[in-house]
């Protein structure tokens, strides 16, 4: 196969859930990079699907995006990120960087 990411996945395990028109349905975010997720849920999507997610994140907060379903094996699904606010950028950016940090703390 000759696909390749561009960036590089951080296991992350938190609860999400994904929206696609008036149906939702709860999800386990498995991995992100700074371009995509790989999640894990219940609810039926084909490629090419534009789904809404939410993530559950430390202290009350939460991340919210909009998805295109790019891979699906059921229950598992990948999907590229196509639309983020600058302030849920950033918090992505921080998952990512603290989980850099904790990777080279552990040393």
């Amino acid at each position: 196969m000759g696909f390749k990411r561009k960036h590089s996945r951080v296991d992350v395990g938190r609860v999400g859930r994904l929206q696609r028109g008036s149906l939702s349905a709860p999800c386990k975010v498995l991995d992100v990079s700074e371009s995509g997720v790989r999640l894990e849920s219940r609810l039926f999507v084909k490629r090419g699907d534009v789904l809404q997610l939410g993530i559950e994140l430390e202290r009350g907060r939460s991340l919210t995006c909009e998805l295109e379903v790019i891979h699906v094996r059921a229950p598992k699904l990948g999907a590229k990120i196509i639309s983020i606010s600058p302030e849920d950028r950033e918090r992505l950016t921080h998952i990512l960087d603290d989980h850099v940090q904790s990777r080279f703390s552990r040393g």
